[in-house]
């Protein structure tokens, strides 16, 4: 069976919700993904999968230094403006700053090395992709371990935060967000900006089966546009990023349910539920590689596919009866930006979202991985198991 389908059918990008940003810019809810570096089966198609979606309406694609691929995307953006399907003012591309490009000296250099890869003069929104440094090799394994992370430091991320500034009042990215936040980082953030330089978005890790409901809630409440990554629950993510206790969310009973009773697929049902989360105001991003698949992940932001009943019974409704299917099945636990100090205060599942170790200055960090030290010189002659190594 061919992938590609020219046969089908595009949908109006005019029918796809927008989000509006606090500029006025109407940000396509659902963006097309364009994450599988790890995968080279779609890396090879990437390009024409890309023009495909663009064909079948989406507006908004979703890039990334990390991806290895926004030359290819590049290309394809150039191939759908060039044979008519679509204008640079129509589309809404989005790409990340890499965490190896954290630096001052180097933010700038990497948005003029994406935008030249992609062939455009200007991204619609540059994101921060993490918020520390800290980075694995391309197709890392998931015990990988880098001798140089840290955690979450403030004044060195508003230094980068400087640069992103700097990005948008040169013209070169009109809005500038962030990825991977926390709440306590995002408190940070916004206490030290002001209306020009404010993040405008967070994407985040958002599926049925992982739904962040209070922190959703808290970004909407800043005016920040939460938007979900891993939609679908991911199921061709990287091996680091797979373990037993994972849960598939489109093989779960009450999605399968619902699918039957409505005759969506099940990645629609997914998707119709992130349309429909907050009176239609948070993003999601998703991919697919055949064009029937891309064109109903689509269909998902166009109109309401689920009523209110099947959508509480994934969502829930507030009471003890129905809490809905969160089960708080996180899938990127990123164990691979781990600092040496990370695993001594949480499960590993955890350890990157739970805010405990977050520092003002680099002062700060010195003096926290002093003290613990000396704890854990006490804890390893004390304790008759210790079950944690600290680098020393």
């Amino acid at each position: 069976m061919e992938d590609i389908n020219k046969q089908i059918e595009p949908i109006d990008p005019e029918l796809v919700t927008k989000l509006e940003l606090p500029d006025g810019t109407l940000m396509p809810q659902a963006a097309m993904g364009t994450f599988h570096s790890d995968n080279p089966d779609l890396m090879e198609r990437m390009e024409d999968i890309v023009v495909e979606a663009i064909r079948l309406g989406y507006r908004h694609i979703d890039c990334a230094t990390a991806y290895q691929n926004e030359e290819v995307v590049g290309k394809a953006i150039a191939k759908a403006i060039n044979t008519g399907l679509v204008k640079r003012e129509e589309l809404f591309v989005l790409s990340k700053l890499w965490n190896k490009h954290m630096h001052p000296s180097e933010v700038i250099p990497a948005c003029e090395d994406s935008l030249r890869m992609l062939g455009l003069d200007y991204l619609d929104l540059y994101v921060v992709h993490w918020p520390w440094p800290n980075y694995h090799a391309p197709g890392a394994s998931g015990d990988s371990v880098n001798d140089s992370a840290v955690p979450y430091i403030h004044d060195e991320f508003m230094k980068v935060w400087e640069k992103m500034t700097e990005l948008k009042k040169s013209g070169k990215v009109k809005n500038i967000g962030t990825s991977n936040q926390t709440q306590k980082t995002m408190e940070l953030l916004l206490r030290d900006t002001n209306d020009l330089n404010r993040p405008v978005y967070n994407q985040m890790e958002l599926h049925p089966l992982f739904q962040q409901q209070e922190l959703v809630r808290f970004f909407i409440k800043n005016n920040v546009i939460p938007s979900g990554f891993m939609s679908l629950g991911s199921p061709r993510r990287p091996g680091r990023d797979r373990f037993p206790e994972h849960q598939a969310d489109m093989q779960h009973p009450v999605i399968q349910r619902i699918a039957k009773e409505t005759g969506l697929t099940p990645p629609q049902v997914c998707l119709a539920w992130a349309h429909q989360r907050e009176n239609h105001g948070v993003g999601y991003v998703s991919m697919a590689e055949r064009s029937e698949w891309i064109r109903s992940n689509l269909e998902s932001a166009t109109k309401d596919l689920l009523s209110k009943e099947q959508f509480e019974a994934i969502d829930g409704d507030g009471t003890e009866e129905n809490p809905g299917i969160n089960t708080n099945n996180r899938l990127i636990w990123g164990q691979v930006f781990f600092w040496p100090e990370a695993r001594v205060l949480g499960h590993d599942r955890d350890m990157l979202w739970n805010d405990t170790q977050i520092f003002e200055t680099r002062g700060d960090y010195e003096k926290f991985r002093e003290a613990l030290g000396e704890f854990y010189r006490v804890w390893k002659d004390s304790a008759v198991d210790l079950p944690i190594r600290l680098a020393t």
